[in-house]
Protein backbone atom coordinates (compact mmCIF):
# COMPACT_ATOMS: atom_id res chain seq x y z
CA UNK A 1 0.00 0.00 0.00
CA UNK A 2 2.59 2.53 0.84
CA UNK A 3 4.66 2.01 -2.69
CA UNK A 4 1.33 2.67 -4.55
CA UNK A 5 0.77 5.31 -1.95
CA UNK A 6 3.78 6.81 -3.12
CA UNK A 7 4.51 5.89 -6.32
CA UNK A 8 0.48 7.27 -7.49
CA UNK A 9 1.50 10.68 -5.88
CA UNK A 10 4.78 11.19 -7.54
CA UNK A 11 3.55 9.71 -10.80
CA UNK A 12 0.66 12.35 -10.84
CA UNK A 13 3.40 15.60 -9.57
CA UNK A 14 5.73 14.29 -12.67
CA UNK A 15 3.22 14.12 -15.23
CA UNK A 16 1.88 17.70 -13.71
CA UNK A 17 5.18 19.03 -14.48
CA UNK A 18 5.78 17.50 -17.83
CA UNK A 19 3.05 18.63 -19.36
CA UNK A 20 3.70 22.00 -17.92
CA UNK A 21 7.00 22.22 -19.13
CA UNK A 22 6.50 21.12 -22.52
CA UNK A 23 3.34 23.12 -23.25
CA UNK A 24 4.96 25.95 -22.44
CA UNK A 25 8.24 25.07 -24.39
CA UNK A 26 5.85 24.22 -27.14
CA UNK A 27 3.48 27.39 -26.52
CA UNK A 28 6.17 29.64 -26.80
CA UNK A 29 7.56 28.43 -29.81
CA UNK A 30 4.48 28.62 -31.35
CA UNK A 31 3.73 32.17 -30.63
CA UNK A 32 7.25 33.15 -32.17
CA UNK A 33 6.63 30.69 -35.12
CA UNK A 34 3.02 29.66 -35.96
CA UNK A 35 2.50 33.06 -37.85
CA UNK A 36 4.58 31.61 -41.01
CA UNK A 37 3.09 28.64 -41.16
CA UNK A 38 0.38 28.39 -44.44
CA UNK A 39 -2.36 26.08 -43.32
CA UNK A 40 -4.31 25.12 -39.52
CA UNK A 41 -3.00 21.27 -40.09
CA UNK A 42 0.34 22.28 -40.92
CA UNK A 43 0.37 24.43 -37.51
CA UNK A 44 -1.27 21.22 -35.84
CA UNK A 45 2.00 19.75 -36.73
CA UNK A 46 3.88 21.85 -35.98
CA UNK A 47 2.93 22.29 -32.64
CA UNK A 48 2.72 18.79 -31.75
CA UNK A 49 6.02 17.66 -33.29
CA UNK A 50 7.67 20.56 -31.22
CA UNK A 51 5.73 19.06 -28.41
CA UNK A 52 7.63 15.80 -29.02
CA UNK A 53 10.81 17.11 -28.92
CA UNK A 54 10.45 19.33 -25.65
CA UNK A 55 9.04 16.00 -24.20
CA UNK A 56 12.69 14.53 -25.19
CA UNK A 57 14.48 17.54 -23.78
CA UNK A 58 12.90 18.13 -20.52
CA UNK A 59 11.52 14.32 -19.37
CA UNK A 60 14.72 14.07 -16.84
CA UNK A 61 14.01 17.35 -15.56
CA UNK A 62 10.39 16.51 -14.78
CA UNK A 63 11.47 13.28 -13.24
CA UNK A 64 13.69 15.29 -10.49
CA UNK A 65 11.61 18.48 -10.07
CA UNK A 66 8.25 15.64 -9.71
CA UNK A 67 10.40 13.97 -7.08
CA UNK A 68 11.65 17.41 -4.96
CA UNK A 69 7.40 18.58 -5.21
CA UNK A 70 6.40 14.96 -3.96
CA UNK A 71 8.92 15.22 -1.08
CA UNK A 72 7.81 18.53 -0.06
CA UNK A 73 4.40 17.69 0.05
CA UNK A 74 4.84 15.11 2.25
CA UNK A 75 7.21 17.01 4.44
CA UNK A 76 4.51 20.06 4.77
CA UNK A 77 1.71 17.34 5.93
CA UNK A 78 3.88 15.94 8.09
CA UNK A 79 3.43 12.38 5.85
CA UNK A 80 7.21 11.72 5.86
CA UNK A 81 7.19 12.11 9.70
CA UNK A 82 4.26 9.45 9.76
CA UNK A 83 5.72 6.65 7.56
CA UNK A 84 9.51 6.97 9.33
CA UNK A 85 7.22 6.70 12.29
CA UNK A 86 5.67 3.41 11.27
CA UNK A 87 9.62 2.07 11.17
CA UNK A 88 10.07 2.69 7.09
CA UNK A 89 13.60 3.31 5.98
CA UNK A 90 13.97 6.03 3.57
CA UNK A 91 15.09 3.01 1.24
CA UNK A 92 12.19 1.44 1.12
CA UNK A 93 10.39 5.30 0.92
CA UNK A 94 12.97 5.85 -2.19
CA UNK A 95 11.74 2.21 -4.16
CA UNK A 96 8.87 3.85 -5.83
CA UNK A 97 10.61 6.82 -7.31
CA UNK A 98 13.45 4.67 -8.70
CA UNK A 99 10.21 2.26 -10.03
CA UNK A 100 8.55 5.47 -11.72
CA UNK A 101 11.90 7.26 -12.84
CA UNK A 102 13.24 4.12 -14.39
CA UNK A 103 9.89 3.36 -16.04
CA UNK A 104 9.87 6.62 -17.40
CA UNK A 105 13.66 6.46 -18.39
CA UNK A 106 13.13 3.03 -20.05
CA UNK A 107 9.89 4.27 -22.03
CA UNK A 108 11.43 7.21 -23.41
CA UNK A 109 14.26 5.37 -25.03
CA UNK A 110 12.44 2.86 -26.55
CA UNK A 111 10.36 5.91 -27.91
CA UNK A 112 13.59 7.14 -29.19
CA UNK A 113 13.96 4.35 -31.76
CA UNK A 114 10.94 5.89 -33.61
CA UNK A 115 10.18 8.33 -35.26
CA UNK A 116 9.82 10.32 -32.24
CA UNK A 117 13.26 11.07 -32.01
CA UNK A 118 13.39 12.85 -35.15
CA UNK A 119 10.98 15.24 -34.33
CA UNK A 120 12.69 18.14 -34.20
CA UNK A 121 13.65 17.62 -38.40
CA UNK A 122 10.48 17.33 -38.91
CA UNK A 123 9.08 20.67 -36.75
CA UNK A 124 12.03 22.14 -38.73
CA UNK A 125 10.51 20.97 -42.40
CA UNK A 126 7.32 22.26 -41.50
CA UNK A 127 8.49 25.87 -40.56
CA UNK A 128 10.77 26.47 -43.47
CA UNK A 129 8.30 24.74 -45.96
CA UNK A 130 10.21 21.69 -47.00
CA UNK A 131 7.78 19.59 -45.76
CA UNK A 132 6.98 18.28 -49.31
CA UNK A 133 10.55 18.43 -50.53
CA UNK A 134 11.51 14.83 -50.30
CA UNK A 135 15.16 14.81 -51.62
CA UNK A 136 18.38 15.50 -50.86
CA UNK A 137 21.20 17.05 -52.98
CA UNK A 138 25.08 17.33 -53.31
CA UNK A 139 26.35 14.96 -50.99
CA UNK A 140 29.83 14.43 -50.88
CA UNK A 141 31.48 11.45 -48.88
CA UNK A 142 34.17 9.02 -48.74
CA UNK A 143 33.60 5.40 -49.09
CA UNK A 144 36.32 2.84 -48.76
CA UNK A 145 39.34 3.96 -51.30
CA UNK A 146 37.14 6.41 -53.06
CA UNK A 147 35.06 9.49 -52.69
CA UNK A 148 31.49 9.33 -53.89
CA UNK A 149 28.94 12.47 -55.01
CA UNK A 150 25.45 12.15 -55.73
CA UNK A 151 24.14 14.75 -57.44
CA UNK A 152 19.82 14.03 -55.70
CA UNK A 153 19.19 11.19 -53.22
CA UNK A 154 15.67 10.27 -53.06
CA UNK A 155 15.63 8.32 -49.94
CA UNK A 156 11.66 7.54 -49.64
CA UNK A 157 11.95 6.32 -53.51
CA UNK A 158 15.31 4.58 -52.74
CA UNK A 159 16.82 6.08 -55.80
CA UNK A 160 19.96 8.65 -56.17
CA UNK A 161 20.76 10.18 -59.79
CA UNK A 162 23.79 11.39 -61.27
CA UNK A 163 26.37 9.14 -59.17
CA UNK A 164 30.11 9.74 -59.36
CA UNK A 165 32.90 7.55 -57.86
CA UNK A 166 36.07 8.57 -57.84
CA UNK A 167 38.69 5.87 -57.21
CA UNK A 168 41.94 6.35 -55.54
CA UNK A 169 45.42 4.80 -55.13
CA UNK A 170 48.53 6.36 -53.66
CA UNK A 171 45.57 9.20 -53.26
CA UNK A 172 45.69 9.63 -57.19
CA UNK A 173 42.51 8.92 -58.80
CA UNK A 174 43.27 5.76 -61.07
CA UNK A 175 39.39 5.13 -62.10
CA UNK A 176 35.93 7.26 -61.98
CA UNK A 177 32.69 5.57 -62.62
CA UNK A 178 29.39 7.54 -63.09
CA UNK A 179 26.06 6.70 -63.46
CA UNK A 180 22.78 8.55 -64.23
CA UNK A 181 21.12 6.69 -61.77
CA UNK A 182 21.35 3.98 -58.89
CA UNK A 183 18.61 1.81 -56.77
CA UNK A 184 18.71 0.65 -53.40
CA UNK A 185 18.50 -3.62 -53.43
CA UNK A 186 20.07 -5.75 -50.43
CA UNK A 187 21.72 -3.60 -48.67
CA UNK A 188 23.98 -1.97 -51.50
CA UNK A 189 23.35 0.30 -53.98
CA UNK A 190 22.70 -1.13 -57.69
CA UNK A 191 23.48 0.93 -60.84
CA UNK A 192 23.18 -0.23 -64.39
CA UNK A 193 25.14 1.36 -68.04
CA UNK A 194 28.14 2.45 -65.97
CA UNK A 195 30.87 4.30 -67.24
CA UNK A 196 34.16 3.80 -66.76
CA UNK A 197 37.05 6.36 -67.42
CA UNK A 198 40.89 5.55 -66.41
CA UNK A 199 44.15 5.59 -67.51
CA UNK A 200 45.59 4.10 -69.88
CA UNK A 201 48.97 3.26 -72.28
CA UNK A 202 48.75 2.89 -75.52
CA UNK A 203 51.16 1.07 -78.03
CA UNK A 204 53.49 3.90 -78.66
CA UNK A 205 53.73 4.12 -74.34
CA UNK A 206 51.65 7.42 -74.40
CA UNK A 207 49.44 8.15 -71.44
CA UNK A 208 45.71 8.00 -73.00
CA UNK A 209 42.09 8.07 -71.40
CA UNK A 210 39.82 4.55 -71.64
CA UNK A 211 36.46 4.86 -71.32
CA UNK A 212 34.57 1.49 -71.57
CA UNK A 213 30.58 0.80 -70.40
CA UNK A 214 29.80 -1.55 -67.76
CA UNK A 215 26.63 -3.36 -67.52
CA UNK A 216 26.40 -2.86 -63.71
CA UNK A 217 27.87 -2.04 -60.42
CA UNK A 218 27.20 -2.76 -57.13
CA UNK A 219 28.62 0.08 -55.04
CA UNK A 220 27.70 1.54 -51.60
CA UNK A 221 26.97 -1.61 -49.65
CA UNK A 222 24.97 -1.01 -45.85
CA UNK A 223 24.75 2.62 -47.10
CA UNK A 224 20.83 3.10 -46.53
CA UNK A 225 19.04 5.30 -47.58
CA UNK A 226 17.57 7.26 -44.58
CA UNK A 227 20.80 6.79 -42.72
CA UNK A 228 22.68 8.11 -45.71
CA UNK A 229 20.11 11.12 -45.99
CA UNK A 230 20.64 12.07 -42.17
CA UNK A 231 24.25 11.80 -41.84
CA UNK A 232 25.40 14.00 -44.56
CA UNK A 233 22.51 16.31 -44.04
CA UNK A 234 23.01 16.59 -40.08
CA UNK A 235 19.59 15.72 -39.69
CA UNK A 236 18.16 13.63 -36.50
CA UNK A 237 18.73 9.80 -36.31
CA UNK A 238 17.02 7.31 -34.22
CA UNK A 239 18.38 5.59 -32.06
CA UNK A 240 18.48 2.49 -34.17
CA UNK A 241 19.72 4.39 -36.84
CA UNK A 242 22.61 6.06 -34.81
CA UNK A 243 24.02 2.78 -34.06
CA UNK A 244 24.34 1.63 -37.75
CA UNK A 245 25.40 5.05 -38.65
CA UNK A 246 28.62 4.31 -35.70
CA UNK A 247 29.39 1.01 -37.27
CA UNK A 248 29.29 2.38 -40.53
CA UNK A 249 31.41 5.29 -40.31
CA UNK A 250 33.98 3.21 -38.20
CA UNK A 251 34.25 0.96 -41.18
CA UNK A 252 35.02 3.27 -43.23
CA UNK A 253 37.57 5.59 -40.80
CA UNK A 254 35.28 8.28 -40.64
CA UNK A 255 35.04 10.47 -36.82
CA UNK A 256 32.02 9.02 -35.32
CA UNK A 257 32.03 12.11 -32.40
CA UNK A 258 28.99 13.49 -33.60
CA UNK A 259 26.57 10.09 -33.55
CA UNK A 260 28.84 8.79 -30.64
CA UNK A 261 27.39 11.78 -28.61
CA UNK A 262 23.66 11.26 -29.95
CA UNK A 263 23.50 7.89 -28.62
CA UNK A 264 25.00 9.12 -25.18
CA UNK A 265 22.69 12.03 -25.56
CA UNK A 266 19.85 9.59 -26.09
CA UNK A 267 20.73 6.57 -23.46
CA UNK A 268 23.33 7.87 -21.02
CA UNK A 269 22.50 11.44 -20.31
CA UNK A 270 19.17 11.26 -19.02
CA UNK A 271 20.16 8.64 -16.25
CA UNK A 272 21.61 11.72 -14.19
CA UNK A 273 18.17 12.79 -13.09
CA UNK A 274 17.76 9.35 -11.74
CA UNK A 275 21.02 9.68 -9.50
CA UNK A 276 20.16 13.78 -8.60
CA UNK A 277 16.69 12.51 -7.40
CA UNK A 278 18.34 9.94 -5.65
CA UNK A 279 20.56 12.23 -3.81
CA UNK A 280 17.87 15.00 -3.14
CA UNK A 281 15.54 12.37 -1.46
CA UNK A 282 18.28 11.58 0.93
CA UNK A 283 19.46 14.98 1.31
CA UNK A 284 16.13 16.18 2.48
CA UNK A 285 14.80 16.01 6.10
CA UNK A 286 11.93 14.26 7.04
CA UNK A 287 10.63 16.87 8.92
CA UNK A 288 9.51 20.75 8.30
CA UNK A 289 11.27 21.78 11.66
CA UNK A 290 14.92 20.37 10.60
CA UNK A 291 14.79 22.69 6.74
CA UNK A 292 14.04 26.04 5.53
CA UNK A 293 11.88 24.78 2.98
CA UNK A 294 11.54 28.14 0.84
CA UNK A 295 15.40 28.06 0.79
CA UNK A 296 16.15 24.50 0.52
CA UNK A 297 13.55 24.13 -2.36
CA UNK A 298 15.62 26.84 -4.37
CA UNK A 299 18.57 25.05 -4.16
CA UNK A 300 17.30 21.84 -5.41
CA UNK A 301 15.67 23.24 -8.22
CA UNK A 302 18.42 25.35 -9.28
CA UNK A 303 21.52 22.76 -8.45
CA UNK A 304 19.06 20.75 -10.68
CA UNK A 305 19.11 23.08 -13.73
CA UNK A 306 22.90 24.23 -13.33
CA UNK A 307 23.69 20.73 -13.03
CA UNK A 308 21.51 19.57 -16.38
CA UNK A 309 22.60 22.64 -18.08
CA UNK A 310 26.70 21.94 -17.39
CA UNK A 311 25.91 18.22 -18.37
CA UNK A 312 23.97 19.35 -21.55
CA UNK A 313 26.88 21.57 -22.64
CA UNK A 314 29.04 19.00 -22.03
CA UNK A 315 27.52 16.76 -24.20
CA UNK A 316 27.61 19.34 -27.38
CA UNK A 317 30.77 19.53 -26.86
CA UNK A 318 31.63 16.16 -27.31
CA UNK A 319 29.52 16.37 -30.42
CA UNK A 320 31.17 18.39 -31.96
CA UNK A 321 35.13 17.17 -30.83
CA UNK A 322 36.08 19.91 -28.46
CA UNK A 323 35.82 16.51 -26.04
CA UNK A 324 36.08 12.73 -26.70
CA UNK A 325 31.76 11.89 -26.13
CA UNK A 326 32.85 9.58 -23.57
CA UNK A 327 34.60 11.50 -21.52
CA UNK A 328 32.05 14.44 -22.19
CA UNK A 329 29.27 13.01 -21.48
CA UNK A 330 29.77 8.94 -19.57
CA UNK A 331 32.24 10.04 -16.87
CA UNK A 332 30.37 12.67 -15.55
CA UNK A 333 27.14 10.68 -15.04
CA UNK A 334 29.06 7.93 -13.97
CA UNK A 335 30.83 10.43 -11.17
CA UNK A 336 27.26 11.37 -10.23
CA UNK A 337 26.26 7.69 -9.88
CA UNK A 338 28.75 6.95 -7.89
CA UNK A 339 28.46 10.45 -5.72
CA UNK A 340 24.31 9.05 -5.82
CA UNK A 341 25.59 5.04 -4.31
CA UNK A 342 27.55 6.69 -1.57
CA UNK A 343 24.46 8.86 -0.72
CA UNK A 344 22.26 5.77 -0.76
CA UNK A 345 24.58 3.94 1.75
CA UNK A 346 24.89 6.47 3.58
CA UNK A 347 21.05 6.80 4.17
CA UNK A 348 21.05 2.82 5.10
CA UNK A 349 22.32 3.85 8.25
CA UNK A 350 20.19 6.27 8.99
CA UNK A 351 16.18 6.02 9.96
Amino acid sequence: MLFKYIAFHYLKNMLIILMGLTGLFAGLDFLMNGSSLPSFNIKVLYIFNKWQESLNLLYPLAIIFGGIWTKIIFIKRNTMGAIYALGVSRVEVFRPFLFISLATYLLFVGLNFTSFAIAQDTAKALHKNEYNIKRSEDLFFKYNNSFVYIGSLLPYEKRLENLTIFELEDDKVIRVLSANSASYHDSEWLAESVTQKSKAIDIDGNPILKIEQIERLNTLKGYHPKILNSIYEDKQLTLYESLIAKKLLTTQGVGTYKVRSDIYGKTVLPLFSIALLMILIFRFPFHARYMNLGGTTIKALGGTLFTWGGLFALQQMGATAVIIPELATILPISLLWVYAIYTLGKAKKRI
